[in-house]
């Protein structure tokens, strides 16, 4: 490995007269024949060109534009948005180190320091041969419940608790080596400091969206329809799509990604006229917390096509996309390879088990940019555009993708659709105890519990002190808990003294917070919450797409007072004007990025103000200034 430098030299080939290779300018052409909409194939053609330049300097992008049809400054809007794309030269190879909640308080933070010491360079700097760059990055990268973690080019190693495996990955890194190791199976993690309350078992239940845990290779067409895989389709082609649509809205299925809005009413919302609709399943999957869809696409794929394939055909789908985010690359290489088994058993394509529907199934890969996971910026991001919230009405459903009626869904909504249309909707609403909130959900668990992971229960059939001490098998190392974040950062912390509060809609409302896409991150007691609060503040500044003045300014300004707590210069006025400027963000923007924004600061001010006055008075985050890698109070 050559000297390092902090003008990186990253691009791939000579800096004189840049332009793409014939393969390159080939397979752009074939991406913009691959869609409905020419536009929606320059965000993959920006990501083709940057994989064989290193990096995308005017001249590639003009080239780019041109190849599509699209302006020059919209490439270039393109580019400057998304974090995974690059306009300066860049490493080959980057390795990116989350410190993002959980990852940061277990031990990411440190985890980039030793990587700066054996890798000899810093967080934004590149080696002297252009083959590393390392970055400190405050989104989260979907490997929560195996943290510490990095992502290095499509590749995660995960797990990376010891030193030695962290000098082993520098060593690989140095010596010019693709690291390919995927991390120990969460269900292994720290068994050692097991809660003695875990051989107590509160409910009994067998998985149904999840049921060959753990596991962590894909589940092939053969193994899927063995365990009657694709005979929920074969249901539903022998029904009306009115039929399918009705029993789905009898099942009381809730969207599972946050909104828990009936997925049988949404469907309904599309009108019956002739002419294209579309299904996009929200893959984008960026909420700190929150890996479940993850584990679905990687190891169930099959599933979920069924339930796409069911969806589309009950709203007169003929294509469909799954927008996943830019960092699952795995994931999505999987759902291709099963794509192409279900088309070549007539499960997918033209005349889906002799039925006459056709269904076309695109797997989109995004590039970095958490306000993907709002709907409609969702569909902005598909059809080229700068990822923006729409203004609402009209709703997707009847002014969507291209413009066209739109279901949106969530990855593990869609994959409770089979399983309701192979055993009907009363079968449905007796999973959990609440037939209003029935069936199965994943809770993801996270932080400093010994065993982090996906849980699959009945709704609203445990509390968050069971699944913490059961499935989790409690704290390590016996600590306390301080708080819980129910919804990964975006919904306000649910204190200790409420951890027996039911884990459903209700239930998690009543303790002052709400369920969203269940993302459960386990916060000890000797974390600092005004260093917690900061991350998460950071996380939202670095994340807002812009468009709304409260939020782009908000966000800023929130994430700057708080540094100066974590630092040690806060003032008691500084409460005041945390919650002041929260009031002016929550309620006046276009979309929820705004709104949850906001809860880490009313939220730990609320249960947690002796903190930040602690922090005013004798300046503990001070000695985070001072380049602590310890999340802890113990210094």
């Amino acid at each position: 490995m050559n000297p390092v430098s902090n003008q990186p030299t990253g691009a791939t080939t000579s800096m004189h007269a840049l332009s793409l290779s014939t393969a390159t300018r080939t397979a752009i052409q074939q991406e913009v024949l691959r869609y409905p909409h020419f536009r929606t194939a320059l965000l993959p053609s920006l990501k083709l060109a940057q994989r064989e330049i290193g990096y995308l300097p005017p001249s590639i992008l003009n080239e780019v534009a041109d190849l599509v049809g699209v302006s020059h400054a919209a490439a270039y809007e393109l580019t400057t948005f998304y974090s995974m794309l690059h306009t300066k030269p860049h490493g080959r190879l980057a390795v990116e180190v989350c410190v993002q909640l959980p990852c940061g308080f277990c031990g990411g933070e440190r985890l980039l320091k030793q990587l700066e010491a054996g890798l000899g360079i810093k967080p934004g700097e590149t080696t002297q041969d252009g083959m590393l760059s390392l970055h400190r990055t405050p989104e989260c990268m979907g490997g929560c419940h195996r943290s510490p973690m990095v992502r290095i080019g499509d590749h995660y190693v995960e797990n990376l608790t010891a030193k030695a495996d962290v000098d082993a990955l520098c060593a690989e890194l140095q010596a010019g080596r693709i690291p390919t190791t995927k991390g120990t199976l969460n269900h292994d993690c720290h068994p050692a400091t097991a809660n003695a309350n875990a051989s107590k078992k509160p409910i009994e239940y067998t998985p149904i969206l999840l049921p060959r845990q753990p596991r962590s290779t894909q589940v092939s067409l053969a193994e899927y329809q063995a365990s009657r895989g694709y005979e929920g389709l074969k249901q539903a082609l022998q029904k009306q799509p009115a039929e399918v649509i009705e029993i789905v809205k009898q099942s009381n299925l809730r969207g599972r990604g946050g909104a828990a809005f009936s997925a049988g009413m949404k469907w309904s919302f599309v009108p019956k006229a002739a002419g294209p609709k579309y299904l996009v399943v929200n893959a984008d999957e960026s909420e700190p917390g929150t890996f479940k869809d993850r584990e679905l696409m990687e190891v169930e794929s099959h599933m979920l096509l069924e339930g796409m394939a069911i969806a589309s055909y009950a709203i007169g789908c003929k294509e469909a996309f799954l927008y996943l985010r830019g960092e699952y690359v795995e994931a999505g290489d999987r759902m291709r390879a099963a794509i192409g088994e279900a088309e070549q058993q007539g499960l997918l394509g033209k005349n889906i088990l002799g039925s006459g529907f056709e269904l076309k199934i695109h797997v989109f890969l995004g590039a970095g940019a958490y306000i993907c996971g709002e709907e409609t910026a969702l569909l902005e991001s598909l059809e080229g555009n700068r990822p923006m919230p729409r203004s609402r009405p009209p709703f997707p459903a009847i002014s969507g993708l291209y413009s066209k009626p739109t279901v949106v869904n969530n990855v593990e909504t869609i994959c409770n659709v089979p399983h309701i249309l192979l055993h009907g909707a009363d079968w449905f609403k007796k999973i959990g105890p609440n037939e209003k909130s029935a069936g199965p959900k994943i809770y993801c668990l996270s932080g400093w519990v010994n065993r982090p992971g996906n849980y699959e229960l009945p709704l609203g059939a445990v509390t968050f002190r069971e699944l913490i001490e059961h499935w989790g098998m409690g704290m390590r190392d016996g600590a306390k808990i301080k708080g819980v974040l129910p919804a990964g950062i975006s919904a306000p912390i649910v204190p200790a003294d409420q951890l027996d509060a039911k884990l459903d809609y209700e239930g998690v409302a009543g303790a002052g917070s709400m369920l969203g896409s269940a993302s459960l991150i386990v916060i000890p007691e000797d974390v600092s919450i005004v260093r917690a609060a900061t991350r998460m503040l950071e996380f939202f500044r670095h994340e807002s797409c812009g468009k709304c003045t409260p939020c782009r300014e908000g966000t800023q300004w929130l994430h700057k007072i708080l540094l100066r707590f974590e630092q040690g210069r806060g003032e008691p006025k500084d409460l005041d004007l945390l919650l002041s400027l929260s009031n002016q963000i929550s309620g006046k923007v276009l979309c929820a990025l705004g709104d949850f924004a906001t809860s880490p600061v009313t939220a730990t001010i609320k249960h947690f103000r002796p903190e930040y006055l602690a922090a005013i008075l004798n300046g503990q985050g001070a000695r985070d200034a001072q380049g602590t890698t310890d999340w802890s109070q113990r210094g």
